[in-house]
């Protein structure tokens, strides 16, 4: 069982192949059963997921936002493999899909959060903004230096993670480290 709350927030889940971020993702997808996953990989079977037809299209994420998440407003959405839509500025958010969740999660009663592999992959607003990021086992330079900016020791912290163990930080100011999750209702998958 998880031990934190994400209700009306926005989330992000770093980790590279093997660490453990799908179970993790799978295990708050768990937590209800009002969620929607953006699926591009097919890694989520037996969750209520949306598998993009061209699984590099920006726009087709934004599309699906605007057309289904906003308007059923599931309590919870998450974007897998985000990488590959949400891109590191200089490129501007996918708007108005993306955006508008930034901006207008909370009012729409949406939980949301993207899940990648490296945070220097991905618009640095959505992880700089998000109330909860989700840290894997990661030794790489630049992710070194993006975790300490974000919070002193946090780089340190996650290059001596053990494995599928993970780091929170909670609104930029608390930092814990937990226990490999339990195994999700559907782990076969990833």
């Amino acid at each position: 069982m998880l031990d934190f709350d994400l209700t009306n927030k926005s989330f992000v889940i770093c980790g590279q192949k093997g660490t453990g971020k799908s179970w993790l993702i799978k295990s708050i997808l768990d937590s209800t059963p009002d969620h929607i996953v953006y699926d591009p990989l097919k890694e989520h079977q037996g969750y209520t997921r949306y598998i993009p037809e061209d699984r590099d299209s920006q726009q087709e994420l934004s599309d699906m936002i605007t057309g289904i998440v906003i308007p059923r407003r599931p309590s919870l959405f998450v974007i897998d493999e985000a990488n590959k839509y949400i891109l590191p500025k200089p490129s501007r958010l996918p708007a108005p899909g993306v955006s508008d969740l930034l901006d207008f999660s909370r009012h729409y009663g949406v939980s949301w959060g993207c899940g990648m592999r490296r945070p220097v992959q991905v618009h640095s607003d959505v992880f700089e903004l998000a109330a909860v990021v989700f840290a894997f086992q990661s030794s790489g330079k630049n992710d070194h230096g993006y975790y300490e900016d974000l919070y002193r020791g946090m780089g340190d912290t996650v290059r001596t993670l053990p494995l599928y163990h993970f780091a929170i930080l909670q609104n930029g100011r608390d930092l814990t480290v937990h226990a490999p999750v339990e195994m999700p209702a559907h782990p076969s998958y990833t």
